[in-house]
């Protein structure tokens, strides 16, 4: 079989697709109108790392 190139976008298209499925055989399928409460957002918000600010 010969090496084809293929494009950066159709890769990305291709995981994002293959995250989605996983996730729903998994049951992690999270509703588009679902609301994270205050306690829930502090949490995720002190586990995401600091951006570094530009000097």
């Amino acid at each position: 079989m010969e090496r084809q190139v293929v494009d950066k976008s159709a890769v990305r298209r291709s995981a994002e697709r293959s995250t989605r499925v996983s996730a729903k055989l998994e049951g992690r399928v999270v509703p588009q109108d679902f609301v994270r409460s205050p306690k829930v957002e502090k949490f995720v918000a002190a586990r995401t790392p600091a951006k570094a600010v530009p000097v």
